[in-house]
């Protein structure tokens, strides 16, 4: 009888440990994705600002060369 219940016991303490383990594992998954995702969104808003200051430059550019090409026409 005791051999049984020691058994059982350290059925439920293997199945509580698998559950456990699996918990674990399926958290630091989660984990891990959550920071490429937030990898990949940081990225992303880098890109967006370059690509921002970059069309600002160019408008710079373009108003300054159109500004000059002007000052040329009027001489």
């Amino acid at each position: 009888m005791l051999n049984g219940a020691m058994a059982e016991a350290f059925d439920l303490a293997a199945i509580a440990y698998s559950r456990w383990k699996r918990a674990v594992d399926l958290l630091i998954r989660e984990v891990v994705r959550r920071r490429q995702q937030r990898s990949v969104e940081v990225e992303r808003d880098r890109a967006e600002r370059r690509l921002r200051n970059l069309r600002r430059i160019v408008r710079r550019a373009l108003s300054e060369y159109s500004r000059i090409q002007i000052e040329r026409q009027g001489r």
